[in-house]
Order: structure tokens, then sequence, then C-alpha cells
């Protein structure tokens, strides 16, 4: 069974930090839930077997432990979206629940009309010595137009909180000829990892390592405090993962992302 119970999210909470480590969203987005529709689903002994966390017409992230489970969430968040009148935009769930989650989509007309496969990335060891350092509000035009070649480039519409980022260490840059030349961000923390994206060099200053010594020096900072630094990369970014690889991240998973209509 499943439904709407708040007082499970602290359990739901410790069993996603346990199994999700290829989809961080779906803890993420349980931790940031305040107007979302929130459900559980239960396995024949009574334990918790997954959780989905959506809004109509919005995200909606899923993680369960099996076809069962999986099938129980679908039909809450089809009951919310049929008393709504619109699915969520997008969902977001680990490879292993895309399998499951498909075909219950595709019986309810729910057609993904992009979808992408991702690779879940972890690192737990200090990189060599990397370079750059942390943005403040004085880059944030350069900074914003960053963000607008990196949503062009990667066909998204990322719109970050830059006065939340730059109010703490979160983005670092690294400069060339008096300008900001690559970017990386910290995102988010989890109960167990830090998270980084948005990894973009200007195609000026490409071929010259600047990604990799920046993404080493957000890395190297974020494990002084933090165990393990997580990120997800579109699974056919060839270069981005032989980067990630070269400063010791390994795989642990695959994510997948599916923009739906209906």
């Amino acid at each position: 069974m499943s439904g709407n119970a708040p007082p499970e999210v602290g359990e739901a909470l410790l069993w996603l930090a346990e199994v999700a480590h290829e989809n961080l969203g779906t803890e993420i987005a349980l931790r940031a839930a305040l107007t979302a529709e929130v459900f559980f689903a239960y396995g024949a002994d009574g334990q918790l077997a997954g959780v989905s966390v959506s809004s109509p017409g919005g995200q909606w992230f899923l993680e369960s432990d099996g076809p069962a489970a999986t099938a129980d969430l679908v039909v809450e968040v089809a009951s919310t979206a049929r008393a709504a009148g619109i699915w969520p935009s997008k969902v977001t769930t680990s490879g292993t629940v895309k399998h499951w989650l498909r075909p219950l989509l595709a019986e309810r007309d729910v057609l993904p009309v992009r979808e992408h496969d991702l690779l879940a990335m972890v690192c737990r060891k200090q990189p060599d010595e990397g370079e750059g350092r942390w943005a403040t509000p004085a880059d944030r035009p350069a900074l914003e137009r960053y963000q607008r070649l990196y949503n062009e480039e990667r066909r998204t519409v990322l719109a970050p909180d830059w006065d939340a980022l730059l109010s703490r260490e979160a983005v670092a840059v690294l400069e060339r000829d008096g300008g900001i030349a690559a970017v990386v961000k910290r995102t988010t923390d989890t109960a167990r990892y830090a998270t980084i994206g948005g990894t973009w060099t200007d195609p000026r200053f490409r071929g010259r390592g600047l990604a990799k010594g920046v993404t080493a020096f957000l890395v190297g900072e974020i494990l002084v405090d933090r165990p393990l630094v997580h990120l997800v990369v579109d699974d056919d970014n060839t270069p981005a993962i032989s980067l990630y690889r070269s400063l010791h991240f390994d795989e642990v998973g695959s994510c997948y992302m599916g923009y739906l209509t209906h």
C-alpha cells in the first residue's frame, strides 16, 4: 500500500540514503518537499519499498526496489494527475526502475518526448592539485553568460539561484586572459554526498585542461569535510566521463530522465 504520510519522511530519507546511490534526486526532492505530492510504497513484509515525490506539471522523482512498488507509486501519481488534469513534465529515476516504469507509463499513453540516460559517479579520493577560486557576487554577469551558453549547448533550461550560490562557497571558477574560462558548481548535499554539476569551459579555451583543473579544485575542497562527491553525466558524453575518471570518479550506477507528454 502507499499513501501521503509525512511522519514517514524520516524513514524514507534513511532508506534512500542506503539504496539510491545512482538517483540522489529523490532524496534531494524529499528533503525539499513542501507542496509536492509525496507517496510511499510498502512490500508484503511491511518494509518501505519505494518513494515518489512529484508535482502536477512539474518534476517527478521516483525510487523503488521492485516492479510492484513501482506500480503502486504510478497508480498514486496517475490519480493525482487525473485530479489536476496534467501529468508531471519530467521524471527522474534510476536505470533499474526505468525498465519497470516505462511500460506502466505506456499503458496510460504517457510517453517520453525526450529521454536520456546518465552515469552516476562518485569520488572519495583527493585529486591531484587543482586550480581555481571561489566565485564572488562580482562574477555574476560572467556566470549568467556561462549559464546561458551552457543551457544552449546542453539543451536544458537550468536557472540557478545565483544569490544563494554566491552567498557561500559553491561555485568554482578558473580564469584566463582576465576573464572566467571554466566553471563547476557544488549543487547540493545529501546525507552522505556532496553533489556537483554544470562543468563547462568557454569554447575559446577548450583543450587546455581547464575543466579538469577547476573540477579538481572543487572536489579537493569538498573532500575536506564530506566523505564523497557525487555527479551524473550523460552516458554519451565521452570527454566528460574521461575527465571524471581521471579525477578518480568511479561509476556506481545509472540514472534516467524522461520528459513526458500525455
